[in-house]
Formats: structure tokens, sequence, C-alpha cells
């Protein structure tokens, strides 16, 4: 009888070939994934937000988990769909400890698939904005994000940036571990989920929302943003590479 998951070492194996895999993507491939990953988080971060903006007035503690669950279509739809997400990138580091790429190749691809997503980022910021979707309650709202986003100290945003790609990798590793669709859902959402509802910090997202708050508010405070993105950028990177790492010396031979 086959086996219904693959086993941690399994997922060991896979990841550190996919991180292999990822250096060799065509350009070509590399920019359409990588701006439909940012795009999908987009999807997400705008989704949730209208959800949070709905759920005024409704019991605060169930509207935070309907917004944790709601953003997460953005992951499933990188797991599931197929594309290239920086932060799920991070997980290449597994390939670099093992000696199977070199230090400029994985620097090159995450450089290029964070630009990727930024550009997919504004792009579905630009759809929403100029589609009239929003409500003032909802536009209101994302200005607001923008400002706590941008007003919190380097060492808040880094480690927030930590959590979330501990999180976001551990759903990349768990929906890795699943061999049907529906698993796979499952096993994405859920840690996304849970990052959402903690607070923490996810520079693809912030991709969104920091742009579209300013587009909203007319207000170009190109500074904060990428206060926000730098930090919160690093903190993703330690993140995830402290979940692969211990993977990794834990299940390689």
């Amino acid at each position: 009888m086959e086996k219904e998951n693959f086993s941690p070492k399994e997922i060991l194996s896979m990841t550190l070939a996919s991180g292999v895999n990822k250096t060799k993507l065509k350009t070509r491939t590399q920019f359409f994934l990588g701006v439909l990953a940012g795009m999908y988080i987009a999807m997400g971060g705008a989704a949730s937000t209208i959800v949070n903006s709905l759920g005024k007035g409704f019991n605060p503690q169930i509207t935070r988990v309907l917004v944790g669950l709601t953003f997460t279509i953005g992951i499933v739809a990188v797991v599931v769909g197929g594309a290239e997400l920086f932060t799920g990138n991070i997980l290449m580091f597994g390939a670099r400890l093992d000696k199977k790429i070199k230090p400029g190749s994985l620097i090159i691809n995450w450089a290029k698939v964070y630009l990727y997503n930024f550009i997919g980022a504004l792009l579905f910021a630009c759809v929403v904005y100029y589609s009239n979707i929003l409500s003032d309650g909802t536009k209101e709202l994302l200005v607001n994000i923008f400002n706590a986003k941008t007003s919190q100290g380097f060492f808040e945003l880094f480690v927030k940036g930590i959590g979330c790609n501990l999180l976001v990798c551990l759903s990349v590793w768990l929906a890795t571990a699943s061999k049907e669709i529906t698993a796979k859902v499952f096993a994405s959402a859920f840690p996304v989920a849970i990052f959402v509802i903690c607070g923490f910090e996810h520079c693809v997202a912030n991709m969104f929302y920091l742009p579209i708050a300013m587009m909203i508010s007319g207000t170009f405070d190109l500074a904060a943003m990428f206060h926000n993105l730098l930090t919160v950028t690093l903190g993703n990177i330690a993140g995830g590479m402290m979940l692969i790492t211990m993977y990794y010396y834990a299940y390689k031979d």
C-alpha cells in the first residue's frame, strides 16, 4: 500500500532538490511565477482586509480568525498552483548547507524573486485601487495598517519577521509532505493563518499593504515603507534559515 505522505527525511531530500532546481529556472519562467506569487499574496491581503473591515462591530476575536483564514488563499495558490515566493524560497538555504548550490546563485535567486514578487504585489494593488472596490472603512483601515506597520522599531519588526517566516516555511514544508491536493491546502493554510492571527510581519504582504495605503492617502512616505520592508525582509530570511537549518541537521545523513 502506497504511503499517503512523505516522511520528514523525504521532505528534506525533496526540499534540497527543489532548491537546486530553482537556481536553474529560466528567467522568463522565474519572472512570471514570481509576479504571480506577489499577486497571490496581495489577493489574500486585499480579501482579508475587506473581511476585517466588514467585521467592524462584530466579535473581534472571531473577526481576527476569519481574517487569518481568508489571507491563506495566497499561500494555497502559491503551493498548489505553483509560483515563486521569496519567503518560501528561503528554504533554498538548505541546498546551500548541503553545498549543492553556490552562495551567489542563492543570493541572485532571492533578489530576483523578491523584485518579481514586488512587481506582482504592486500590480494587484493597482487593480484593487483603480477598480474602486474599497469602501471608505476599508480605505481607512489600510491607512491605519500603514501607520501601524511603519511606526514600529527595528527590533520589533525584525522579530515579527522571524516569527512569520518560521510559519510560512513550515507551511511549505508541510505542503511538501502531502501527496493529495486537499491535504496540501490544509497543511499550507493553517500555519499562515496563525502568523496573521499572531500579527507577525510578511515582507511580500507588506509590498501590497504599504503601497496601496500610500495611494489611498496620497502621501508617499517611501522612507517609512522601505524601513519596514528592509527590516521585515531580514527577519523573514532569519526565520526561514532557522527552520531549514534545524530540519537539515536533524535529518541529513
